[in-house]
């Protein structure tokens, strides 16, 4: 990639894309580094704690929602994006399914509560935590990405976040109103959603239609690998939380919750651009596999390289970064941000080479597969070893997982010679 393809409109949509992305999957991560440190100090360890265990509860629930279609319908409305028939029958479906699931677990949710203590204790800070469930499914940013039009909701949602986050330091005053926080940053993806399926209607004239059976089975059928990838990611990423919540109690998953929000601070600079890319690749691969990797190869570099800049720097400026931002008392866990450093780099390699590469040529099943295994090898090595190292075992175990799904997905893309399929395409 030169500064010339940039300048003549290349990858002008890409760039837009990820500007828009950013600023909204950004925020989500960014905006909460300035009230993190006005949180731990406020709430404590523990009652901070008790919101972080609760989200990495529900967040299950949003992703089994979010099923994949985040990649899945954002793919098919992209190649689709001048067919409005196809894309009102792709919305309608994903729409009709995520708010199905969304349903069905609300009931799991209430069962859930009513037979594990220690989730009825609780159970209006997790009945709160479940609404930002109805929101993430409710707003379609698939569809905005797909279009590749994201101007309308980039405005929202900055202007919704930052309505949230002030609420947060007005309304939160002691470490009892913990119950508050779910309550203010679930409200915000609600009013998103509900705003931006106003604006599908009104501005981009796509209506909601009831979709047949046969269509949301192919809809379920398109997404499964994804979900799977999703489902198994989401074990990589956020079990830790549940993990050390389950075994080490509420303080110690309110020191690892804290520091882990720098960790999603800092993946947020990436992910809007790896999802921004996406659309871009999987056109390219389907008309030219060749042309298709080649373009893969060009972002990976310079993407990976970035990661490694920004890892370096985040080891050197550990210590300070989470006294600043999470506080005095959580400096003991520093080493959990710079070994969490080398996972982002690992987990960046990890997407070009299993959602852009593999995805890209339709093999998401060995992708699904791969995560499959390394969740499972996660899993395994945090309950074995949590009890002995404690809180560091889940950092170590990310990287164990993200390492292990680096080596499985090559071993099968060499064994099954899928490289070899782009000199099978000319």
């Amino acid at each position: 990639m030169n500064i010339k393809e940039v300048i003549n409109g290349k990858y002008e949509k890409i760039i837009k894309n990820f500007l828009s992305l950013f600023t909204i999957q950004g925020l989500n991560y960014i905006l909460p580094l300035i009230t993190v440190p006005y949180l731990t100090r406020v709430l404590g360890a523990e009652n901070y704690g008790k919101t972080i265990f609760a989200m990495a509860i529900i967040i299950n629930f949003q992703v089994i929602c979010d099923y994949g279609f985040n990649m899945s319908a954002t793919r098919n409305i992209s190649i689709n994006r001048d067919n409005k028939s196809e894309i009102e029958q792709i919305f309608s479906s994903v729409i009709s399914i995520k708010s199905m699931f969304t349903i069905i677990g609300a009931f799991i949710l209430t069962i859930m509560i009513f037979t594990i203590p220690r989730l009825r204790e609780d159970y209006i800070l997790y009945y709160f935590t479940y609404i930002s469930v109805v929101g993430n499914a409710l707003f379609p940013v698939w569809l905005f990405q797909g279009i590749e039009d994201m101007k309308y909701i980039t405005y929202l949602n900055v202007a919704v976040k930052l309505i949230s986050t002030i609420s947060i330091f007005l309304l939160i005053r002691s470490s009892e109103q913990y119950i508050l926080l779910p309550l203010i940053n679930s409200s915000v993806l609600v009013i998103i959603a509900i705003i931006s399926l106003i604006l599908i209607k009104i501005k981009m004239k796509i209506n909601f239609m009831k979709p047949s059976y046969k269509r949301i089975l192919i809809e379920l059928k398109d997404g499964w690998h994804l979900f799977v990838t999703s489902f198994f990611s989401n074990i990589l990423s956020n079990s830790g939380n549940l993990i050390i919540g389950t075994f080490l109690g509420d303080v110690m998953v309110g020191y690892y919750g804290g520091i882990d929000k720098i960790v999603k601070a800092i993946i947020s600079i990436f992910a809007p651009i790896t999802t921004a890319i996406f659309p871009h690749t999987n056109r390219e691969l389907k008309k030219s596999k060749k042309d298709g990797i080649k373009e893969i190869v060009k972002f990976a570099k310079i993407v990976i390289a970035i990661a490694i800049v920004v890892a370096i720097v985040t080891i050197l400026t550990a210590k300070i970064a989470v006294y600043i931002l999470c506080g005095s008392e959580y400096v003991q866990y520093a080493d959990i941000l710079r070994i969490q450093s080398i996972w982002i780099v690992i987990s960046i390699i990890n997407n070009f080479i299993g959602i852009q590469f593999l995805i890209g040529i339709s093999a998401g099943y060995y992708y699904s597969r791969s995560f499959m295994i390394a969740g499972a090898i996660m899993i395994c090595f945090d309950i074995a070893f949590i009890n002995i190292w404690g809180i560091y075992t889940i950092p170590f175990g990310m990287i164990i997982s993200e390492l292990s799904l680096c080596i499985i997905m090559l071993l099968i893309i060499f064994k099954k010679k899928l490289y070899m399929e782009v000199n099978d395409s000319e």
